[in-house]
This record gives C-alpha cells, structure tokens and sequence, in this order.
C-alpha cells in the first residue's frame, strides 16, 4: 500500500496526494474554510455530501387562516419517498440493535438514526416556513446518507477475515494523514487518499501514474437566503463538518440553538410587566394601563417566602382548580397531588417567576364568553406561528406578560390601523415585536379571511363540544414545554451532535404521540397517555416518566431506585407510584420557577 497507483500536487505545492487504489486524486480542502448556506440549501463545494433532489415551491402548501401567511407543510406525496427511505433505515438500525451488531451500530450510528428520523417527522406534522422545509429535506437526506455510510463502512471494514478486499469504487472515500488508516482502509477495500507534506518521499516509492486533481462539477455556490451569512470560519476538519450537519433542532438558522436553553443560573426569563414591555416595545415611560399592577408584588426583594410566591399572578393561586363547563377533568392523582403540595415550603429566593411558554388556559374561561370565544378563535389562528417561534432562542417568549395575552387574544377589533395612537395600532405593534425575529410585517395577517384549521377541521365557529378539546391540547402543550424547559435546567448538557436529539426521544416517551414539541393527533379511546382511562393503559408513559424524573437532582429514593412500574404491579401500587411522580414534579417545578406548572387534563369525551 506504500505505492500509489496515482498522486497530485496541490496547487500551492504543500501537499500531495497518493492513492493505493484510486486512479484519481479528488482535490483536497486544507486549511481555513468558510461555511455558508448556499441556494440549493448545501454548502457548496465544502460540503462532501450531495443530494440531487430538492422541493419546488409550488409543493408548499401554506397554511390558510392561520395568523402567519408564509408558515405550511410540504404536500404529502413529494416527501412520501424521501420519509419511505427514512422509514425502512429507522427499521433496518432497529434491526441491527436487536440482534446486537455491536461492529456497526454504536452510540454514533443511533445518534444518526434519530437524528434522521426527526428531520423526517418535523417534515410531516411541523408547520414551517418553504425555507425551513427545504433544510429539513436536506437533514432527513443527509442523515440517510451517513446512516447508510455508517453502516456499510463498517459492515465493509469488519467482514470476513484479512483477505485484501477490490476496492469499491461507488464508496466516497476518505483523506488521510495517518498511515495506519490508510492501511485498514486499502484492506478493507475502500478508496483512500494519503495526505503528505514531505515531497522526497516520491522518491521512494513507486507511483503508476501522476494526474491533475478532480474537481467537483454543478455544484451550487450562489448565495442562499442568508446571503452569505459565514456560519463557520476555521480549520478545514470535524468542527467544519459539525457546523454543516448541526441543524436537528433548530429553524432559520443552523447555527442557532432551540430557545429552552438555560440563559443564566436562575432559569428561564420570568414575565415581564405590561409597562416594561410597552417600554421594549418602544412606547415610551408615559403608557398607563388601567388596572395594571405589578406581577412582583414583593418589589423584586430576593427575601420573598414561598407564600408570597404562590399568589404572585394578580393575587391567583394556580394550584387551585378551575370549575368551569369547557375545562378538561382534572387527573385524579395529579389533582391529589397538587392539592398536597406544600405552597410554603421554603425553596431558593425567586425574584420574579417564569413566564409562560404557552398561554395559561385558565386564562380563556376566567374571562366571559364573548370574550373567550374571541380568545379561543385567535389562538387557532397564531397556534401554528406560535410553535414555530417557541423554537427560536432569541424570541424568549417566557418574558411576554400575561396581559399581552389578554391583549392579543381579543384580536383585531375592527377599527383604523393608520392611526399610531389607536389599540390596534399599539396591538399590531406588539404583534410585530414578538415575531420580529421570525417574520416580516407582511407575512402576518392579524384578521385572516380564512377560518382556521384545528387537527383537519376548518372553524369558522366553535362548537360548545369543541372548547374542552381545544383548552386540554394547551395543557399538554404546557405541560410539554414545561418539562422540557425543567429537563434542560437540572439535567444541563454539554453542546454536542445528538444531545438535542437523544433529550427528545426521551421525553416524547412520556406522551400518546411520541411527540414533544408538538400534539400530533387527539388520543383516541384508551391510548391518552396520562389520561387513558385504563390503568394498565397508563403504565408506558408513567415508565417513561419515572426514567425522566431518575435522573433530577432531590429525586425520591422510592423513585428512582424503587423499580420499573409495570403491569403486573398491583393497581393500587400504581396509583400511589403516579402520585409520587406528580407530586415530585410539582414541587420540584415550583421550587425553580416561583408558580405553579400547568398540569395535563384527562381528555375530554364528548
């Protein structure tokens, strides 16, 4: 293998290239790169990984009567093939892990697999901008690519005995410095190019043929979307490969992180109050809001009691249960646990606690019916845009103040927008400097002409049955951005490819639809998750749950070490157990935030 059947030069004469089994030399990048996001969605002739197809717009299909035009989803028969693919790779890894090929599926190629099978799934259910669609697309096909390279690598470099293998010419190939790679993967039968600095070594070996470098043809460097934005400049290596496959989580922008990410010791922004948001805003210091009063009643002193902290919304105390004919039933055993939770129990000093990452569904039936229809209608509408934003960073939707709530979900009221000084004019202000970050002012439609749509139904009116439903998916999605939010607190995570991922998969475990950021479809009779109301039924999900709850700091001995919670476990057993995890989850999220979480609902029948 010390002699090459080809070798070249690079331009500046640093380096040449010998290959033991390639008649070519594929031009080398060394040294300092520059990654950007070109228009095909790639990175240009530094990205080693290619995929020809990519989505036309006009298989877009934007969302109607939703608050954000430009937000939608790709036709379901133009990804069918590409999510077929990912399909039958996520079975075939599945496979691979069952019968323990520990020679080609470890830690990274798992990581690969669920990666990939997240791009697929965000494609198929998550509303996002063509953009956004078509980064997806290209995560789904290159994580299908380094899945089927992973595999086939080294299924190739452990077959069969030490027999030389004929090189496989339809493989990608690698560069090199290092001679013993170069000789597993010369035995190993798979393309290989030796990198070398020391020129007089030409003369030591025997090269059949010196050749010119190959270089990449119709590949795309114009500009993308972020017109030239440099995600990445730096060494040419496997930091340079991580910037350009960084993008499981995270829309807009590959380089940005989702937005539950801790921003200091203290957790998550709390709320901020209407008149220091006016003053975000922009409005001024001279903006009085009738009835406003300040959500820290304490004055922001770091000596507040647990008791003080229980009642620091407007005086409400949000352990307590809201009786009204459109709330969801309350969960037995989370209702008995949250009635048991000690609301003085001193915890560490809250100056202020969090906001909300979704709105407060008590908030839609304290206010009177006329009002609340106007709230419900509103929320269909700014539901896609709303998740959307909860996975940017920058928007910190936590800081936005319960009022704004109020505000926005009463909606436009008709009247003149010209006029700076009038409420839709200070709303649509208000609008714009939360989807700023996202959105342009003439990709949001406050009054759509189209009703919305809620899980395949249009609504140009909501019916009585209707609102129990809609109110018990905002407490899943509460209670899933809330776990999330306290995950990422106590269980921190180093930056790195599949922590994002691995964290997900996880937690979507714990609910009907395996999904976390988003409710994927209504439970049907006896699958709801928490709220099916077979016992045994439950079991999966509270498993799943205790696993989460093991690994928080304070958790009980009885939960972490006190067994897997099964169906052969007696009933009665198991309703203690869900007791025990509601109960610790209760505490240990009012201990960090300052308020009550908001907690999942049994699912409306009708």
């Amino acid at each position: 293998w010390n002699h090459a059947l080809s070798a070249a030069a690079t331009e500046d004469r640093l380096w040449f290239a010998t290959s033991p089994n390639m008649e070519f030399v594929p031009a080398p990048y060394i040294g300092i790169v520059e990654v950007v996001l070109r228009e095909d969605y790639r990175y240009g002739t530094i990205n080693p990984i290619q995929w020809p197809q990519l989505p036309e717009e006009d298989e877009f299909e934007p969302l109607e009567g939703a608050t954000i035009k430009t937000l939608g989803l790709l036709k379901r028969e133009s990804i069918a093939p590409l999510l077929h693919l990912v399909e039958n790779m996520s079975a075939h890894v599945a496979e691979l892990h069952s019968i323990k090929r520990s020679e080609v599926v470890d830690n990274r190629l798992l990581d690969l697999e669920c990666t990939m099978r997240h791009a697929g799934n965000r494609l198929l259910v998550f509303p996002c901008t063509f953009r956004d669609a078509a980064m997806q697309v290209r995560q789904a096909q290159r994580y299908w690519l380094m899945c089927h390279a992973f595999i086939n690598f080294y299924g190739t470099l452990t077959s069969g005995g030490a027999r030389l293998k004929d090189v496989n010419v339809g493989l990608m190939g690698a560069f090199t410095t290092d001679p013993g790679i170069v000789q597993c993967l010369f035995e190993a039968g798979i393309p290989v190019w030796w990198l070398r600095q020391d020129g007089a070594v030409l003369e030591r070996i025997r090269v059949v043929r010196f050749v010119q470098l190959t270089r990449p043809l119709s590949i795309c460097t114009a500009q993308g979307s972020d017109h030239g934005t440099v995600l990445y400049r730096g060494l040419m290596g496997t930091r340079h490969f991580e910037v350009m496959c960084r993008a499981g989580h995270t829309y807009r922008d590959l380089s940005r992180a989702p937005l539950l990410v801790v921003e200091s010791h203290r957790g998550y922004p709390a709320a901020q109050s209407q008149q220091e948001y006016k003053k975000a805003v922009g409005w001024g210091q001279d903006i009085q809001t009738s009835g406003h009063r300040s959500q820290d009643p304490a004055g922001g002193g770091n000596d507040r009691t647990a008791a003080t902290r229980v009642k620091s919304d407007r005086g409400t105390n949000k352990f307590l249960q809201v009786e009204h004919q459109w709330m969801p039933p309350p969960l037995p055993a989370w209702r008995a646990a949250a009635d048991a939770v000690d609301k003085r129990r001193s915890g560490s000093p809250i100056t202020r606690p969090w906001g909300y990452w979704i709105p407060d569904p008590a908030l839609f039936v304290r206010a009177h019916q006329a009002r609340a229809e106007r709230y419900f209608m509103t929320w269909l509408r700014v539901r896609p845009g709303w998740m959307y934003m909860l996975r940017l960073r920058e928007a910190e939707l936590s800081a936005i103040p319960t009022q704004w709530w109020r505000d926005f979900l009463y909606g436009d009221t008709g009247r003149d927008h010209s006029t700076g000084a009038t409420a839709n004019a200070l709303r649509a202000r208000q609008i714009m400097h939360v989807f700023r970050n996202a959105f342009k002012s003439e990709e949001v439609d406050m009054s759509p002409s189209v009703p919305p749509r809620w899980f395949g139904r249009r609504f140009a009116t909501i019916a009585q049955n209707d609102y129990p439903q809609i109110l018990w998916e905002m407490f899943e999605l509460g209670f899933h951005q809330e776990l999330l939010a306290m995950d990422r607190l106590l269980v921190p995570m180093r930056d790195g490819e599949g922590n994002d991922e691995r964290r997900e998969d996880l937690l979507a475990r714990v609910f009907h639809d395996r999904s976390l950021y988003t409710v994927v479809r209504l439970p049907e009779q006896g699958d709801g998750g928490f709220s099916a109301s077979l016992l045994h039924k439950r079991v999966p999900y509270l498993e799943a749950f205790r696993v989460v709850l093991s690994r928080w700091p304070k958790c009980p001995v009885s939960i972490y070490a006190g067994g897997p919670i099964a169906t052969n476990v007696p009933a009665d057993v198991i309703v203690k157990r869900e007791e025990e995890l509601a109960r610790f989850y209760i505490e240990a999220f009012y201990e960090a935030s300052g308020r009550a979480p908001i907690l999942p609902h049994a699912f409306p029948r009708l």
